[in-house]
């Protein structure tokens, strides 16, 4: 009789050897890379004078509050990308008067740590313990454009993070989304998803808490700007609104109407927020969120690269440890990091953040069987070699 030579030692050997090639990269990749691309980041933004560009407004807007002026931009001032007018709500400029105490290329740099904190924060927040997520996340192109341009973008998805994880505390969930309808009216989906969800005390104590401070925020400054600020969103929807990524520009690149392309971009988002109500009705949060920020990004009449950092709560929801969802949002590379996009760079974009967005709904929709879960930190640490 013949025997063959067992092949268990080779294979156990070529699986050593996979573990550790796979370990290496992982390390390279989501450790050295992103901690080399944060020295550079930050070393750049300080060397050429553009960092924290769109805290610039708010840093103003809080030293014309402490001496009796109007934060607002007046009626014949022109409004574009690098006016750097204040057009927020009141309330962001007053939480910015303690950054006065500093000049602002210090208070510069002290809102982009805050906001890289922020990125890691939010995955964190929603239970992610994989370090190699933290570390690919500061490859993500809309995550540099937030940082960089020191915009209030990564404070409200970690707001929205903290609403998700505390969701069952009344007060607190709905507290954290009052603030963020003050701040800036972008998210209020999730208002939508509170009530589809069954938490209509949460959703309209959100409403209620984000419309008494937005009323006393005002009245902190005289309600100068207040009657206004109506005619201020539609001077700047015309006067930058056709830089940004959003379907409707799709359609207008497209040679569609101006009203029929609106049209399709406000039933895009009726739809998704009707797929709130009904995911959030048989029970399934966080499809129903996902889609409240997938409604939140469509309905925004304007979205510049950094509001894609949103999808951070979309990808760390759906998988919380690594997988390809991660790595989606890089190809968000061949987008500028401000407006005049191409009609190839406005479709790729929102391409992408579409991709994103059904690769999570596929798992949250749909999830696959359970598997043996690894130690978080630790996902391919090199096996022992045998003797």
């Amino acid at each position: 009789m013949i025997v063959e030579p067992s092949n268990g030692r080779y294979g156990r050997t070529a699986s050593s050897l996979s573990e550790r090639v796979r370990w290496y990269a992982s390390i390279v990749f989501c450790g050295a890379l992103p901690a080399f691309a944060l020295v550079v980041f930050y070393e750049s933004m300080t060397a050429d004078g553009t960092l924290a560009f769109d805290f610039r407004p708010f840093y103003r807007a809080a030293g014309a509050i402490l001496q009796g002026e109007t934060p607002y931009p007046a009626a014949d001032d022109p409004l574009t990308a690098t006016t750097g007018a204040y057009v927020y709500p009141p309330l962001g400029a007053l939480l910015s008067i303690p950054f006065r105490a500093a000049p602002f290329d210090v208070a510069g740099v002290v809102v982009m740590v805050l906001l890289t904190a922020s990125a890691v924060a939010i995955p964190y927040v929603l239970g992610v313990r994989d370090w190699r997520c933290f570390g690919v996340v500061f490859l993500w192109p809309p995550i540099w454009s937030a940082t960089q341009t020191g915009n209030m973008t990564l404070f409200l998805g970690l707001a929205a993070a903290v609403a998700w994880r505390y969701r069952d505390l009344r007060v607190a969930s709905s507290a954290v989304v009052g603030v963020t309808l003050a701040a800036k009216f972008f998210l209020w989906p999730l208002v939508v998803w509170f009530a589809a969800t069954r938490r209509v005390w949460e959703a309209v104590t959100a409403t209620v808490i984000g419309a008494l401070l937005l009323v006393v925020s005002w009245a902190a400054i005289g309600f100068v700007g207040l009657v206004d600020y109506p005619d201020l969103m539609r001077r700047l929807q015309s006067s930058i609104g056709e830089q940004s990524f959003t379907l409707y520009i799709v359609g207008l690149d497209l040679g569609l109407p101006s009203p029929f392309a609106r049209g399709i971009c406000l039933a895009l988002g009726l739809g998704l927020l009707a797929a709130v109500v009904l995911a959030g009705r048989r029970g399934d949060e966080r499809s129903a969120f996902i889609f409240a920020v997938a409604a939140a990004l469509t309905l925004s009449p304007i979205v510049w690269l950094h509001y894609f950092a949103l999808l951070l709560l979309v990808v760390a929801l759906a998988q919380p440890t690594l997988g390809v969802i991660w790595f989606v949002p890089l190809a968000m590379v061949v987008t500028p990091g401000s407006g005049h996009p191409t009609p190839f760079e406005t479709a790729a974009t929102l391409g992408i953040a579409t991709l994103t967005i059904a690769l999570a709904l596929r798992t949250t929709l749909w999830p696959s069987e359970p598997q043996a879960s690894r130690p978080p930190g630790r996902p391919f640490a090199p096996a022992a070699s045998e003797s």
